[in-house]
């Protein structure tokens, strides 16, 4: 018989308790694991809201550099 050992951990999501292996990370429940696959990952997401605004003072050194 092998011996593994579990944690009781909360769901972060939506606060449920559940066990975990010791060796895994997650700390979602299987539910919420799988409701959360669906969302966008940071680094996919486009970046919301107005563009920044190019500085005046950038546009006068490059006319002034030129001049």
């Amino acid at each position: 018989m092998t011996d593994i050992s579990v944690e009781f951990k909360i769901c972060e999501a939506c606060g449920s308790i559940f066990t975990r292996p010791v060796t895994q990370q997650s700390a979602y429940c299987a539910a919420c694991e799988t409701l959360l696959k669906n969302f966008p990952t940071p680094e996919t997401r486009k970046m919301r809201g107005r563009p920044t605004r190019k500085g005046k003072f950038a546009n006068w050194k490059l006319a002034e550099a030129g001049a």
